[in-house]
């Protein structure tokens, strides 16, 4: 699940809504455009844009426009309200959905609950093989429709399953029988469609005339809505900032130093989780040993890697989870990461077998301590953050490869690598999301190749304490997964580093609702004169 600077996230993105003034979202004054154009920027190729089959948040900030999902979380009563959906119930292992009547997909054909029911069984169907699968759909659950009445049962109860399910955004008929038809088109009830992709630059949206059911009530008829969306790719938050001043982008995220230069513009914060070191668990490499993943941890300052990192305008992380709409709040951090502490690291080592020799760095087994560090390049910060990380650790007494690029590099040589065995540790894959339900695709079962658990993290506490959350719900299973994450920590699994208060600049635009991580919904677009 997952904006901000170049981020290799993924995340499940909730759509969360709440009303803000033109005051508070930004723009050049309250007159609106009829028919206007409207352009904002991601950081990365979305890839796929097929919202069945990735977690990647881009893709799911370009899906927004073009797909609804079945409810929407208000974030000040942390509620779900109606979109697709005007009611429902919930149970541990049940909950129903009824959806609104006169829904219709781009091409002019019904959606229905069978149609939402479809989009469910599709993403149980394990010869699709979508990143859905367990992490937003049980592949337990048993998925049915009567009426306008979605219905989604499972044999073992379920952790925030209604807001997990209502948080997909569901696609049309033709896009479940030719799936490979919306890898860069569109087939949605959304109130933009997707006519336009060229890979590496641009998607182009154009509005529906006869949207109706947005949340709250929205349409598409509503003045200053724009007749198009351009979503351009600026992986550069300096480049988006010059866009930004020239009036070619009328949203974009910006941090770091480049934001002195948008101080005339309105912005939104986002705090969003901005750094994230994941060690490489598989078996061979020196990261395979608890002890190993403890002395990188300890030779970290961490509270200097987050100021390094934010540009000094973040945070410390306390948990996975991030975001508005999070369903669980409470702090795992602060009390089981291990502590900077250079002759603890050094201890460390040497319980994991390894020496210092006379150069002063460390080997085992006549081979010395090498470590591979994965990195994000695409901003200075982040390039800044590698370079201290790096240092700290040949300080300790071992070498450091450091490997940069954009954030397609990073997911390439690491989340989708061919060779596992290439990266020792990241900085710059982030995972994500507002549900701790969604971490243990990622981060236990089936290694790459076989499953996405991509970092072969083999944590036999974590399984078991992820077995005792999910028989759990409500305040009692919050409770659980803090104790599921506090076992990822303790033995330095992975390091959530900082939050960043990534801001969404406007210019010659505005939202109708607060956006959250850089999305924007369809009908809360207004462009201004």
């Amino acid at each position: 699940m997952k904006r901000r600077a170049a981020l290799a996230a993924l995340i499940t993105l909730p759509l969360t809504l709440a009303a803000c003034s033109s005051s508070d979202s930004g723009g050049k004054g309250g007159d609106v455009v009829k028919d206007g154009s409207f352009s904002m920027a991601v950081d990365s190729d979305p890839g796929n844009l097929n919202p069945l089959v990735t977690n990647l948040v881009n893709a799911q900030i370009v899906g927004l426009l073009a797909y609804d999902s079945l409810i929407y979380d208000d974030p000040k009563t942390s509620k779900p309200s109606p979109y697709l959906a005007t009611s429902w119930t919930e149970s541990p292992t049940k909950v129903t959905y009824t959806l609104r009547d006169g829904i219709t997909c781009s091409d002019g054909s019904p959606f229905t609950a069978q149609t939402a029911a479809d989009n469910l069984n599709w993403i149980i169907d394990p010869k699709n093989g979508s990143p859905r699968l367990e992490s937003v759909v049980p592949a337990d659950a048993k998925v049915s429709a009567k009426g306008n009445v979605l219905t989604v049962e499972t044999t073992k109860p379920r952790p925030f399953m209604l807001a997990d399910l209502g948080s997909q955004q569901m696609a049309c008929e033709g896009a479940l029988k030719d799936p490979k038809s919306v890898s860069a088109k569109s087939d949605g009830t959304g109130p933009f469609v997707i006519d336009r992709v060229v890979a590496g630059d641009s998607i182009t949206l154009t509005r529906r005339d006869n949207y109706t059911w947005g949340p709250n009530g929205s349409t598409t008829a509503t003045a200053g809505i724009p007749k198009t969306v351009v979503v351009k790719i600026v992986p550069s938050p300096s480049t988006r900032a010059n866009l930004l001043r020239s009036g070619e982008l009328n949203a974009g995220v910006v941090s770091g130093s480049d934001e002195d230069r948008l101080k005339g513009l309105k912005s939104v914060p986002s705090p969003t989780l901005s750094g994230m070191i994941i060690y490489n668990h598989l078996k061979g490499l020196p990261t395979a040993e608890v002890d190993v993943r403890k002395a990188l941890t300890e030779a970290i300052d961490l509270d200097t890697l987050t100021k390094v990192l934010t540009g000094g305008k973040g945070e410390r992380a306390t948990s996975l989870v991030s975001g508005a709409g999070r369903r669980c709040t409470y702090d795992t951090v602060s009390k089981t990461l291990p502590e900077n502490d250079a002759s603890a690291a050094a201890a460390s080592l040497e319980a994991a077998g390894y020496a210092k020799g006379a150069s002063g760095k460390y080997a085992k087994d006549g081979k010395a301590l090498t470590i591979t560090l994965l990195y994000d390049n695409s901003t200075d910060t982040r390039s800044a953050a590698a370079e201290y990380v790096a240092k700290q650790w040949e300080q300790l007494g071992m070498d450091v490869k450091l490997v940069g690029g954009d954030e397609n590099f990073v997911l390439g040589r690491s989340f989708a690598a061919k060779d596992p065995s290439g990266w020792t540790a990241t900085l710059g894959l982030i995972l994500q999301s507002g549900t701790p339900a969604i971490f243990p695709q990622y981060l236990a079962g089936p290694a790459t190749p076989t499953g996405t658990n991509f970092a072969s993290i083999a944590n036999e506490a974590y399984e078991q304490a992820v077995a005792d959350a999910a028989d759990k719900t409500g305040t009692e299973a919050c409770a659980a997964w803090a104790k599921a994450e506090e076992t990822l920590f303790t033995s330095a699994d992975l390091i959530p580093v900082s939050v960043t208060p990534f801001k969404l600049y406007f210019n010659g635009a505005t939202s109708a609702v607060r956006p959250v991580d850089g999305a924007i919904p369809g009908t809360a677009i207004r462009v201004l004169k």
